[in-house]
């Protein structure tokens, strides 16, 4: 099956916002965004595309090795059945180009969330043509206004962390990102890798980092720092997507200072709640499995733990 591709640059953001917004499906999966999407063009191990079929904006990437595969679902106003058509679509586009490069038992879309998945099963075409298998960890939404607030026990070990670092470093200063800033933003990262990068074997984010900390005015992207004696010791960004959630990207800090992580997290979702006062909640991604990673996620007591799951094919 012939489609016809094309690289997706920066100038797309108005059209994957566009389609995003008015998909009918929860378009909620951490990975499901365009700033996510256009980063992998500075990926040296893959290549990433852009098509329409019968009305979907449609995400390929297409590996070094051949194959080729959906990042996330299609985007547009579609219905379910529709979205279904358009996926067995892109499905047979991509084991006719994996079948060239002898590439198979691989999953044509990797990956959604468990509210995507509920929501294709609704429609009993479904079964017919797909097949799910879930994924490692659970992508975690906190609730925006409980972080706000922090009312009660549960918050309890963040509060005291928020406090320790209050009363540590009453010399911090906590502002938005500036382009001078870029240097010591890439040694903090650096420090980052070199203290949790072995912890956090699979949170790879080596290929986006640089690009989006460059490119994050056009891409409406928000970042804060905390600088302590004119030194940057934690970063964290994200965005407010066109589905009126907010989206985590990335954080980044010296862990010798303590509380730092914790009052990273409080005041971006303060910045964005500023800014945007109708968002609800904050999609901060996977655990990936890892324990460590789940078990600081799990104290901002989120209200949305989905499971993560690829599709097949069923030939």
């Amino acid at each position: 099956m012939m489609i016809k591709l094309e690289p997706i640059t920066l100038t797309d953001k108005q059209l994957y916002d566009t389609f995003i917004k008015d998909s009918q499906y929860p378009t909620n999966c951490w990975s499901g965004n365009f700033t996510y999407i256009w980063a992998h063009n500075f990926s040296k191990s893959l290549k990433i595309y852009k098509t329409f079929i019968n009305g979907f904006l449609v995400t390929f990437i297409i590996t070094n090795k051949g194959r080729m595969y959906l990042p996330t679902l299609p985007f547009g106003p579609g219905n379910l059945e529709e979205l279904i058509e358009c996926l067995r679509i892109a499905s047979l586009a991509c084991l006719e180009q994996n079948k060239k490069a002898g590439i198979t038992n691989k999953a044509v879309i990797n990956p959604l969330n468990e509210a995507q998945l509920n929501y294709l099963k609704q429609s009993p075409l479904f079964t017919t043509y797909f097949q799910d298998s879930k994924l490692t960890g659970l992508e975690r939404h906190y609730s925006i206004n409980k972080l706000l607030r922090l009312k009660g026990k549960e918050f309890q070990q963040i509060r005291n962390k928020l406090n320790r670092f209050k009363k540590k470093y009453p010399q911090a200063i906590i502002r938005k990102y500036t382009d001078k800033d870029f240097h010591q933003v890439s040694e903090l990262n650096q420090i980052w890798i070199k203290e949790s990068g072995k912890k956090y074997k699979r949170i790879i984010d080596g290929f986006y980092f640089e690009p989006i900390i460059k490119n994050y005015a056009n891409l409406n992207h928000h970042i804060i720092v905390i600088e302590i004696d004119q030194k940057i010791v934690g970063l964290i960004s994200g965005e407010v997507l066109p589905n009126k959630n907010a989206w985590g990207c990335l954080t980044k800090f010296d862990k010798n200072y303590d509380g730092i992580s914790e009052t990273l997290t409080i005041e971006f979702v303060k910045h964005l709640h500023q800014s945007y006062p109708y968002i609800n909640t904050i999609n901060v991604g996977s655990d990936l499995g890892d324990k460590g990673l789940a078990f600081n996620k799990e104290r901002y007591r989120p209200v949305y733990s989905y499971k993560r799951y690829c599709l097949y094919y069923k030939q």
